[in-house]
């Protein structure tokens, strides 16, 4: 009997390990990334640990406020492929009436990643700008408006 139990609690500890082993098997990976601000590739690896890559946009949304003067915000909604993939870096610039923002992922390279997409939304205020057509770029997504 005694041997038994002992046998039964061994089994749970075993299980117990590996199911930690699996759970943390990428979980100081990212720590140990080194990367240049600003400077983020798509699908590029990083010190061999890790993979930026363009974040996957789903939709763009303009919100033009009523108000004076006019406030523009883009709101973005991408999303996450699996349960390793983190959001590394957004960066926004305007050049005449193309506003482009580009929003990249990391995750750790060869790591084990459950399947799990999880949606992602982030805001961006752009201010005010003047009466005239406009393009606003996220990725490879492209979005017209107009401001009047």
């Amino acid at each position: 009997m005694k041997t038994t139990r002992f046998q039964f609690l061994h089994r749970i500890m075993q299980f117990a390990i590996i199911i930690s082993i699996i759970y943390c098997a990428g979980c100081n990976v990212i720590d140990k990334i080194i990367t240049a601000p600003g400077e983020p590739s798509n699908g590029d690896a990083v010190e061999d640990q890790a993979i930026i890559a363009d974040m996957p946009i789903k939709a763009i949304e303009v919100l033009i406020e009523d108000s004076a003067p006019v406030q523009i915000t883009i709101n973005v909604v991408g999303y996450l492929s699996d349960s390793c993939t983190t959001p590394h870096d957004t960066h926004q610039e305007q050049e005449g009436n193309t506003i482009t923002i580009k929003i990249t992922t990391i995750r750790p390279k060869d790591s084990v990643c459950a399947a799990v997409v999880t949606e992602y939304q982030e805001g961006f205020a752009i201010g005010t700008l003047p009466a005239g057509d406009y393009t606003v770029i996220v990725n490879d997504m492209e979005q017209p408006f107009r401001v009047e």
